[in-house]
Parts: C-alpha cells; structure tokens; sequence
C-alpha cells in the first residue's frame, strides 16, 4: 500500500536523507519507518547511501510510489564504480567514499554538510556528493563543510532523530540547529582539488602530463600521492620530506593525521590538509616534482609499501628513483617493558578521542558533576 504523503527524491539527494525525510513526513522517526517497510532487515547498520540491494527494493517501490530506477540512480556505487574501476564489495570501506565507522545504530562520521545549503533548501537534505572523500568545501557557497555538530561535536546522525524533530538540519543528540552555524573558508588548495577530481569524474579529460588518463587511474595517482604525503609527514627529516619542502610542499603541520585511520575515517580537517599537499604536488607538475625526488636521492621503498603495485600511469617516472632491495617484511616485535613511542601514543589518542565522540558513554565527566566525598579520620588522643 502506497504512502498518503509522498515523498519525492529532490535533485542530488542521498538515499539515506530521503529515507529520514519520509519517516518524519509520515509522523515517525526513521528506525519505525525502515522497521515497517523491511521487518528482518536492519538497514541502520549499514551505510544505505552506497546502494539498495535489488532484492529489497519492492517493498520500498510499493510503499513510496518510486521507481526503483530512481533509487539506483541515487546510490554511490555507479560513481564509485566510475573511481576505482572495477566492481566494489558490499562491505569494507569504499575508496574515496566517506565511512561511517558503524557500530549498530551508533556512527563515528561520514556524513558531512554544507549549513548554507540547508539553510537555503525549503525542505533540508543532504546531497550525495558531500559523501564523496575529496568534497571539503561547498561547490555552490565556498565555505567549507561541517562534519560534525558545530556545538556538541557529535557526528551528523539524521538516522537518529526521532518523529517531532521535524527537519534534519539538527544535530541528533543536542538538537543544535545546523542553519545557524557560523560558516569559514576551506583551504584554497584542497578546493581546487575537488574542482579538478569532479571535472574528471563527470568525464572531462583526466590529464597526466600532456596525456590523457583514465578516470581510474588518475584517482588512483591520487590515492597514491596521499600516501606519499602521509608517509612524508611522519618522517619530517627524511629525504622524502626535504624534497618535498624543496617543493614549498606543506607536509608538517598540526593538521595531518596521526591516528593512522583510513583517508576515508579522517575527519575534514585532516583530509584538508593531505589534499592541499597533493594539489600542490600536481600543480607544480609531476615530472618536475619527480625530478625533486631524484635530486634527493628518495627510494623507491619510501614512497610506497613494495608488497603493493603503485600506479601504472606512474611507473615510468618511479623507474628513475633508485632502488633499495631488501628481504621479506617482517614487523620487528617490541620488548614488553619497552614504553611506546611518542607518536604511537598521538595515534592511541587520536583514535580514542574519535570514538568518545560517537559514544557518550566513553567520555569522562567533569570533575564538578562528580560526587565529592570527603573522608575524614579522627584520631584519638
């Protein structure tokens, strides 16, 4: 039986936006709503942006009076597919696709926004491209996006809300409204980045010098320089790093990742600043940039794990640095009393303050909503 109110996908909208909006358009909160349409199916456990399995697509179709040609169109995997080149898993993380990091109903991040937007929309929703790893500003604003509630820093969980919430442009947990944000500016070099990765995406040609690449392959040079500013940001004195900054290449500051998360997990920031690197890395021209590593006499085995193929498209110019052979891999085990490094512990850290964000039950109180107790002995004379 078809809905009484319905509901229409609006132009870019992710499925999982539509979906929250149908439930608070019927009078209930999503989790109700995906429980009547697919009763053995938690659907909240998964990331529902990426795809609707075809097999459960006719209770949806019924229900909402929508072709199921209209929600396959709304999913990530086609342009996902586009980015990598082949056929993607149901699960594990996706490259270039933002991850929730689900536990149950409970999500880390993933979800990103752009308060301008919602703020102009007559009905808030969230737009598929802000899924997409290398969106950190708005194509339409300029302002950068927010991927977490700007007051109580909770990620954006719409799935969340419950019936009299009403719109989805609030934060889940504090009800802090996202149109009311105050807006900044992103990083001028990871915006040109996004420009130039959706130009490609949308079929434009990917340059490669004075050649043309397939879209594959340039996100996967991509991918591929990320890891290289990576790897350069925790070895500041390194080769690799004193090349780059020969470059004026910004590879150390307070805003690269130190928990060792997946570019996917990483918070906008953090993306920002790997994406600034890069852009600056392809602007300044590949085969110059190559040309740096040259002079300082990079390794091969510092820009890339062995055991893995870097990109075709970059193997001529890798077959001029020199080569350092050595035997299998072997991670080289730690005495037990030996404390952990400094930068180990910034990792630990980093990921234990991502999940406190998630999961308010982790976070510690203030010391002054904790009960005080005084004890007192009485000694007697």
């Amino acid at each position: 039986m078809t809905w009484a109110l319905s509901v229409p996908l609006l132009p870019e909208e992710s499925l999982s936006s539509w979906l929250v909006r149908a439930a608070l358009r019927q009078g209930c909160d999503p989790l109700s709503l995906t429980g009547a349409i697919w009763p053995t199916w938690r659907i909240w456990t998964r990331d529902i942006d990426r795809e609707i399995p075809l097999a459960r697509m006719r209770p949806l179709v019924n229900a909402s009076g929508i072709s199921s040609a209209k929600f396959q169109k709304a999913g990530m995997r086609d342009d996902c597919e586009k980015v990598v080149g082949y056929s993607l898993p149901e699960t594990r993380t996706w490259p270039w696709l933002l991850a929730l990091g689900s536990r149950n109903r409970t999500r880390h991040g993933g979800q990103q926004v752009c308060t301008l937007c919602l703020a102009e929309d007559s009905t808030p929703y969230l737009r598929r491209h802000w899924r997409f790893a290398w969106h950190t500003g708005c194509r339409f604003h300029g302002v950068q996006l927010v991927d977490e509630c700007p007051a109580c820093k909770a990620p954006i969980e719409p799935h969340r809300l419950s019936a009299e919430d009403q719109h989805l442009a609030q934060c889940s947990r504090c009800y802090e409204d996202f149109r009311q944000a105050v807006c900044t500016s992103p990083l001028p070099e990871a915006f040109r980045f996004q420009v130039l990765a959706d130009r490609v995406l949308q079929g434009e040609r990917a340059g490669f010098g004075s050649s043309s690449i397939a879209v594959a392959d340039w996100f996967s040079m991509a991918s591929f320089l990320v890891g290289i500013m990576r790897r350069a940001s925790r070895r500041p004195s390194s080769p690799l790093s004193e090349a780059l900054l020969s470059l004026g290449i910004p590879i150390v500051n307070n805003r690269m990742p130190i928990s060792g998360l997946a570019f996917e997990l990483l918070p906008i920031s953090e993306r920002s600043a790997l994406l600034t690197a890069v852009e600056r890395f392809m602007a300044i021209g590949i085969e110059e940039a190559f040309g740096a590593l040259v002079a300082f006499n990079v390794k091969t085995s510092a820009l890339f794990d062995p055991r893995k193929s870097p990109p075709v498209a970059l193997l001529p110019l890798l077959s001029r640095l020199s080569h350092h052979p050595h035997g299998p891999h072997c991670r080289r085990v730690q005495p037990d009393h030996r404390p952990a490094s400094e930068r180990a512990v910034r990792a630990s850290w980093a990921r234990l303050k991502r999940r406190m964000k998630a999961e308010p039950s982790l976070r510690i109180p203030p010391y002054r909503d904790r009960p005080f107790r005084l004890n007192v002995t009485v000694y007697s004379g």
